[in-house]
């Protein structure tokens, strides 16, 4: 490795200086417990529906075939040679051999590579954010993260962790699809764990429901596990950071939603979308993505899912305030931003949908050179 400086990551846009990028090294399957059918319910809500009342823990395992993993090793490699050309430095998690199961006293599930690594950590400031994982299988995850994590902390920076959800039974908030015309037990009967007498819904938050723009940091809530997962930033680090209540843009993360790609300018999925977010941002110059033609979403066979919507390709990776990495399988996106005077990067990134991340996603930025500067006013 080289040498690591203190984290420093306050934007989305600055010029990236150091990132991480994930592996999907061992990964061999999806485990559908309760966790991943309510994170991904949106998506993944037909294939459950028609798997209903299968019974047993085999009927939640979803293989991936080797030759798609290998292919989607391929396109990281790929994305790592394009940060690298551009000048970042780039560090990668441990890789996890293989899938296994992992336990607490109330659940069982399969563990997870570190491939979405912006998912369960944020940086803020010189702060290095541990947040806390929805899906059972991801408990762990972070693990993979900490030989690089442990080298920034050793170099100074901070580094914290909210509290560890127990993902019991219960603790899981599903209020967000109450009004939906999706039948929310079929997620909810998946739940085989234990109650925790008393626990109730807990803080269960993911890194990638904030985006940050200096001082301000955006944070999406679509139910109570996310609002108190909001208190709990306002409360730690509120002397520094202004955090922003979006209320339910997604029923998770944001960044499929939004992505500000420099300071008064954004990528945004629709229009309906501008009235979520703060007064100072409407006036921002908006760029909303065009229809793509389908080409880099593949049908694959059998029971495999696409946990992702179309909308993954809109999660760019800014490198500076002109230059974007774009999946070069979205040609419609990549001439949109060319016209609009943009460096475009294309890189392909086939499986997008079925490992549920886009470049920003499978990428975390630990150094890049803004500050704390403040973009939504004083």
């Amino acid at each position: 490795m080289s040498q690591i400086r203190v984290v420093h990551s306050f934007d989305e846009w600055s010029t990236l200086r150091e990132v991480i990028v994930g592996s999907v090294a061992g990964y061999e399957l999806h485990h559908l417990d309760v966790s991943f059918a309510l994170f991904y319910f949106e998506n993944i809500y037909a294939p459950l529906r028609n798997r209903k009342g299968a019974g047993g823990s085999g009927s939640q395992i979803v293989a991936i075939p080797r030759p798609i993993v290998a292919e989607a090793q391929e396109d990281l490699e790929e994305l790592v040679t394009a940060l690298r050309d551009f000048g970042a430095t780039v560090f990668r998690p441990a890789d996890l051999a293989a899938q296994g199961q992992i336990a607490s006293p109330s659940w069982t599930s399969q563990s997870t590579p570190a491939l979405n690594v912006r998912d369960q950590a944020l940086i803020l400031g010189s702060t290095i954010l541990e947040t806390a994982p929805h899906v059972r299988g991801r408990i762990f995850e972070n693990d993979m993260l900490k030989p690089i994590f442990y080298r920034y902390f050793n170099a100074g920076s901070a580094w914290l962790s909210m509290p560890r959800p127990a993902l019991a039974k219960g603790s899981l908030d599903p209020s967000y699809f109450a009004d939906s015309e999706l039948d929310i037990q079929v997620a909810l009967e998946r739940d085989d764990a234990q109650l925790i007498p008393g626990l109730g819904h807990e803080i269960i938050f993911d890194a990638a429901q904030c985006i940050r723009l200096g001082r301000d940091v955006l944070v999406n809530v679509a139910n109570a596990n996310h609002e108190m997962g909001y208190r709990w930033l306002r409360q730690v680090f509120g002397r520094n950071f202004r955090f922003h209540r979006i209320y339910q843009a997604a029923d998770n993360h944001i960044d499929s939603v939004l992505a500000p790609l420099r300071p008064g300018v954004m990528l945004l999925r629709a229009p309906g979308f501008l009235q979520l977010l703060p007064p100072a941002m409407r006036n921002w110059d908006i760029i909303y993505p065009p229809e793509g033609d389908g080409a880099s979403f593949p049908e694959y066979r059998g029971d495999m899912l696409h946990i992702a919507s179309r909308y993954i390709d809109m999660n760019v990776l800014s490198l500076d305030e002109n230059t974007v990495i774009v999946n070069a399988l979205y040609p419609e996106l990549v001439r949109q931003l060319e016209r609009r005077r943009f460096d475009v990067i294309p890189v392909r990134l086939r499986h997008g949908r079925l490992f549920g991340g886009g470049f920003h996603c499978v990428t975390l930025d630990c150094v890049r050179d803004g500050g704390l500067e403040s973009y939504l006013g004083k």
